[in-house]
């Protein structure tokens, strides 16, 4: 009676210890929701955002987590569709129970996940959405990605600290990206007294540009500026290069991935584009970053999305450690950072934008970035 009195005790313990212990251990791991385009035709850029998050994430854990706690990222593929994003949300938030948001990545899924976001209040960190609608009346949403106005206005004042004067525009007249940097970019030469010399415009569908080219050579501008993503921008330094249109060419952050698409790398010397990060970056983060992502994954970062997300994932976990995990105290911590990050200095203004400078970079005829500058706001 004795013994079993003692075995009956000991399964009781067990069945508890089976019921309480994963809630013990649930309470040891603070549970972030990552959101980002893991599959499709722009999963490089998800990709380069999970890998630099991932990196963060690993290293925090390593020295100790958050006050002894572990962060765990749980990764949902949105696969760049605004429903399937906004599907993954509800599964992080409902089922998932996580605290924040990293991502989305894409700017069209970004807008409808802020949104939802948005009626919650739960802390969302984008990389890399660079619309600047994504944060407007959004208090708990921001990013650690500039803006488009914002790099548009610091390629303007690139050109112009380069001498140049007389600029021409080839631009993407049916992609929102594509015209929000025309826009913003036509209007700070206007501010500098640059003066653009002749504008022409496409489809995102046209694989011939010779005649825009054609116009815009006959304008002899000093530069022309192409607010265009890498494939495009490919077929444009190309089909100039073939009518020999000989001059330099500025473009944003959608160039970052040109190198694959162009046969004749040489012609990419005459590009000078911005960036999020550069991977020649002097600064000791950035330094530390690149060694750290080599030894990781066996290359270098190739899309500047992997900085902006290791960041993202250093501001939000900076900010667990100033308060509770609740949603609002989470958002102000968000809001009162000023650290140094693998892409620079981050601010954060009142639209929840951070205030930071862009990297100029360049190729040599290999195809290989070179830094150039950073261009400070």
């Amino acid at each position: 009676m004795k013994k079993r009195s003692v075995l009956s005790l000991f399964l009781a313990l067990v069945l508890c210890l089976g019921v309480f212990a994963p809630a013990a251990l649930a309470e040891d791991v603070i549970k972030v929701g990552g959101l980002a385009v893991l599959s499709g035709p722009a999963a490089e850029y998800g990709q380069a955002v999970q890998m630099g998050v991932d990196l963060y994430i690993e290293q925090l854990n390593a020295a100790g987590g958050v006050d002894g706690k572990t962060v765990e990222v749980i990764w949902e593929d949105t696969t760049g569709d605004a429903t399937v994003g906004l599907n993954a949300y509800n599964k992080l938030v409902d089922n998932d129970g996580v605290v924040a948001i990293i991502g989305p990545v894409l700017t069209g899924v970004s807008k409808t996940v802020a949104e939802f976001v948005a009626d919650i209040g739960i802390p969302m960190i984008t990389p890399s959405a660079t619309a600047y609608e994504i944060t407007t009346d959004r208090p708990s949403v921001f990013r650690t990605c500039f803006l488009d106005p914002f790099q548009a206005m610091q390629i303007a004042r690139f050109a112009k600290d380069e001498g140049i004067t007389k600029i021409a525009v080839l631009y993407d007249n049916g992609d929102e990206y594509s015209k929000g940097l025309y826009e913003a970019f036509i209007a700070e030469c206007e501010v500098l007294g640059i003066e653009i010399v002749a504008t022409e415009s496409a489809t995102f569908s046209d694989v011939d540009f010779k005649t825009q080219l054609t116009n815009l050579k006959d304008a002899a501008p000093e530069a022309v500026f192409l607010p265009y993503y890498g494939a495009q921008a490919a077929l444009i330094l190309t089909q100039a290069n073939d009518i020999g249109f000989t001059t330099r060419f500025l473009g944003a952050d959608g160039m970052a991935n040109i190198v694959p698409a162009i046969t004749n790398k040489a012609l990419l010397t005459s590009l000078t584009y911005s960036d999020h990060f550069a991977t020649q970056a002097d600064s000791q983060i950035a330094k530390d970053f690149v060694a750290a992502y080599t030894a990781k994954y066996g290359t270098e970062p190739t899309v500047s999305f992997a900085a902006t997300g290791y960041d993202a994932a250093l501001v939000l976990t900076d900010a667990f450690k100033k308060g509770s995990l609740e949603f609002a105290d989470v958002t102000a911590a968000i809001k009162a950072t000023d650290m140094e990050g693998v892409s620079g200095r981050i601010i954060f203004d009142d639209h929840n934008d951070p205030i930071k400078a862009a990297f100029m970079q360049t190729f040599d005829a290999e195809g290989n970035k070179l830094f150039v500058k950073m261009q400070m706001p």
